[in-house]
């Protein structure tokens, strides 16, 4: 069980409704998302496999798209280390890795994927969680490596009955992964409204079927 302070639940929903519907109105609403892009994606090639760092940005989908459809498209797997961002993005590029069969891999020893990453794991067909089986469940200050989780954020403001989250991020998952997957991640986000990511244990992963693997695929 994760607690949080509760201050003005009211004023946070009636800001993130204002918010949605002004940028409605823009035609943004990718920026409802995970936490706001601050370092650009990056995609190489390393050994065999494709490798994603950085952030998830607007538009990064059609980027990772183009990349896997050309200098990628020999590859089938892809390793993420990534602070996560914009979820629509997040999410396009998870759909199409399970449209095509791909397998996803975060290593718990040396990778983050935090955030709107883990959106993007969980598209992957094989999931690959590998050396992670000391990472402790939860806030782990002293641990930052691994699957981390907290709810979608808008301007700052979190609050558990976001539009965006039931609206994209949940039908998502259910496409996604086993039922008690599901479960799991979405109280973990609704029950951690912070910055501060809740990191996930490699064994779990897999009992929870967040992930189906935990041998590194090379």
């Amino acid at each position: 069980m994760f607690t949080f302070v509760k201050t003005s639940r009211r004023v946070f929903v009636a800001a993130r409704l204002l918010a949605y519907t002004f940028l409605l109105s823009l035609g943004h609403t990718a920026v409802l998302a995970d936490t706001a892009c601050t370092v650009p994606m990056k995609l190489a090639i390393k050994d065999s496999y494709v490798y994603m760092t950085g952030g998830i940005c607007e538009g990064d989908s059609d980027k990772f798209i183009q990349f896997m459809q050309g200098k990628g498209q020999p590859y089938k797997v892809l390793r993420l280390n990534n602070m996560g961002g914009l979820g629509l993005d997040a999410i396009k590029m998870g759909r199409y890795l399970r449209a095509n069969k791909l397998t996803t891999w975060t290593d718990g020893k040396q990778d983050v994927c935090s955030s709107g990453c883990n959106r993007v794991f969980a598209g992957g067909l094989k999931r690959v969680y590998s050396r992670a089986d000391n990472i402790m469940t939860g806030k782990n200050v002293s641990s930052r490596r691994g699957l981390g989780y907290h709810l979608p954020n808008a301007n700052g403001a979190r609050d558990s009955k976001d539009m965006f989250y039931e609206q994209n991020i949940i039908p998502y998952l259910k496409e996604m992964l086993p039922a008690a997957a599901v479960a799991w991640i979405v109280k973990t986000d609704e029950g951690n409204p912070t910055e501060n990511m809740v990191w996930l244990n490699g064994n779990r992963a897999i009992r929870l079927g967040i992930a189906t693997d935990s041998q590194s695929p090379f």
